[in-house]
């Protein structure tokens, strides 16, 4: 788990230093490293819009009849979080022989997230 949030880390921190020297065109992006930058961009962008969907959830059920609920919503994001990098962490393991696996694990953090909020979102509407 705390290998996952290594990986994303470094690739965040090794991606953004070349990005500096050059931006790149995620449209038009064909090397390796410009695919790995734009994946990074993109999974930066959804974990916000998780933080967001996260807090807006917690923040619907309120501290009264809704507190069980609320406690209930931190322990299964708590699993979820950890199961998110566990899974994108094999993914990785199984890519690690190649270039791709950066792209890889930051697709599958991305798709995890997003499904996620899509998830979070039923606590603000249930149906």
């Amino acid at each position: 788990m705390r290998t996952a949030h290594t990986i994303t880390l470094l690739l965040a921190l090794g991606l953004t230093t070349g990005a500096a020297a050059a931006v790149v065109d995620c449209d038009n992006a064909a090397s390796t490293v410009d695919i790995n930058e734009c994946a990074a961009r993109d999974q930066k962008a959804v974990e916000v819009k998780l933080n967001t969907a996260y807090q807006a959830a917690l923040k619907s059920l309120g501290d009264g009849e809704g507190a069980a609920t609320k406690k209930a919503l931190v322990l299964a994001q708590r699993a979820w979080i950890k199961f998110r990098e566990a899974d994108c962490k094999a993914l990785y393991e199984l890519w690690s022989g190649g270039t791709m696996r950066d792209m890889v694990f930051l697709n599958c953090m991305r798709r995890r997230a997003e499904q996620r909020i899509k998830e979070l979102d039923e606590f603000e509407n249930p149906h």
